[in-house]
């Protein structure tokens, strides 16, 4: 799942330290979110993937205001994620259109 993915960058990173802090600064939800959806099976909602590609974004460009090899590293780290972030909406959004016999 992708916003296990962009949790386990962010610790390895060292920006957070626990999945509350991941899912209540970084989605907007409570601090269960993430356990919510493994134990449901299911998607996570485009608010939170919304949310947590803001943040994303919001910081990478704070990593590469500080002008460090290390900080670009990660500011580009946050990027990819971000991208897929968006990308996963778009994938939910057009599944939503296929179930319902919209085609383009």
């Amino acid at each position: 799942m992708i916003l296990e993915q962009v949790r386990d960058a962010l610790r390895t990173a060292n920006i957070i330290a626990t999945d509350r802090e991941f899912c209540e600064l970084w989605l907007g939800k409570s601090e269960c979110y993430l356990r919510s959806l493994r134990f449901n099976d299911i998607s996570p909602s485009a608010d939170a993937l919304a949310n947590c590609a803001a943040r994303l974004a919001w910081t990478a460009s704070g990593l590469r205001a500080r002008d460090a090899v290390a900080h670009a590293h990660w500011a580009d780290v946050l990027d990819d994620l971000r991208v897929r972030c968006y990308h996963e909406m778009d994938q939910q959004a057009q599944s939503k259109w296929q179930r319902k016999g919209v085609s383009a």
